[in-house]
């Protein structure tokens, strides 16, 4: 079983220069900074996973630090980590890598990012480079959470480039899981044995009465079942395409579960509204803790694939409450292994509080603070030997 950690290059390493830097500057989010300053002290980040009993290490590769303008690569960049991925794998611990999370060279910004048809075959070019460099990774998640990034920047406009339109948010879907396809074949040819997905945000949406099923519908058709019967299928459904042909075969299925939603039905929307929670487990930042929820979406969203558990996390001030979280979700775990889910993984998120975009550095996920101090015992092989 591999249990370890998941964080971010933007969110921990600073000194990046992206999309979200443009965003910061014109006073949408609040300014990263030099963020964990990770990109200085990875070898420092590998002596807090081996604290926490960790064997496994989800994290990103900035593409802005590696391919500085269009077609210009920056190897010095990709060397340093290469060195970190050395390291990883001389302490027993296996490198995760992703290759998108959320950021994009500014760039590529200009050129329209995600909308941009010609942006899954740059995608590929920059994948087939990094995968040359890291044949001895096995492991890879090109692309994190397209349904959010769609979302936050094409429907709700909170998130560069700031757009309110569901039909280019359904594009840069399409666009986004082409880039995966083109990724997938690139890491394939290039790194022999290697199994490749997605991290796909998933949330249990639970409906407020009959006519509220309507609206979770809809939700959990678009935003949990598209996307991940996608990458599973090769096969991109309506709306996003007319069953369009990808290269993806699904080698795990990645998942990412923090929450659930209580819906309610509204003439306003077909979506639907979100009511919150009375008398419920709730995060700092307002979020219901669910455990049970990643239970029902591993018996339901498992496609006969291996699953890994690729973010699960809570933003809270109290250590204990995390301990407490991590238990609950992992006894889930263990009772959906039991019923034949083939869980290969657990990452928590995060290794340390780090920059949680619109809310800066006001939300406390880590199992250790911003300056790696540590914020109480935990072991991760202990806590999942216990459950």
């Amino acid at each position: 079983m591999l249990l370890g950690a998941a964080t971010s290059s933007h969110q921990i390493e600073g000194g990046t220069f992206n999309d979200w830097t443009l965003w910061e500057r014109e006073g949408k989010a609040p300014p990263v900074g030099e963020a964990c300053r990770s990109w200085e002290k990875m070898e420092e980040d590998v002596k807090l996973l081996l604290k926490v009993g960790a064997n496994a290490y989800r994290f990103s590769i900035e593409w802005s630090r590696i391919e500085v303008e269009e077609g210009l690569f920056k190897i010095e960049n990709l060397l340093r980590y290469r060195r970190f991925v050395d390291r990883l794998l001389e302490v027993g611990i296996t490198p995760i890598i992703t290759l998108h999370h959320f950021t994009n060279p500014v760039w590529l910004y200009t050129k329209g990012s995600w909308l941009n048809p010609d942006t899954p075959k740059i995608f590929s070019r920059y994948v087939d480079l990094i995968s040359r460099y890291f044949q001895d990774v096995k492991i890879w998640i090109t692309i994190n959470e397209p349904n959010v990034y769609a979302y936050r920047g094409y429907v709700e406009g909170s998130w560069p480039p700031g757009e309110r339109s569901f039909f280019k948010a359904l594009r840069v879907i399409r666009n986004m899981l082409r880039g995966h396809s083109h990724a997938y074949s690139a890491i394939k040819a290039n790194v022999k044995g290697a199994a490749v997905g997605m991290a796909h945000h998933l949330r249990v949406f639970t409906p407020l009465g009959p006519l509220a099923k309507l609206p979770v519908m809809l939700r959990e058709y678009l935003f949990n079942f598209l996307p991940l019967y996608s990458d599973v299928h090769g096969e991109i459904p309506p709306p996003v395409a007319l069953m369009e042909r990808i290269s993806s075969r699904g080698d795990f299925v990645g998942i990412n579960y923090y929450t659930r939603d209580r819906v309610k039905f509204s003439l306003r929307n077909p979506f639907g509204i979100e009511v919150a929670p009375e008398n419920a487990w709730l995060s700092s930042m307002g979020w219901e803790v669910y455990p049970e929820g990643l239970y029902m979406l591993l018996k339901r969203y498992n496609f006969s694939r291996p699953v890994i558990i690729t973010e699960n996390g809570i933003a809270t001030e109290d250590h204990d409450e995390r301990i407490r979280f991590i238990a609950e979700h992992l006894r889930w775990i263990k009772r959906s292994q039991n019923e034949g889910v083939n869980v290969r993984g657990y990452l928590y998120w995060s290794l340390m509080d780090n920059y949680e975009w619109l809310e800066g550095y006001s939300a406390f996920f880590g199992l250790f603070t911003r300056d790696r101090k540590p914020k109480g015992d935990i072991n991760l092989k202990k806590l999942w030997r216990e459950v």
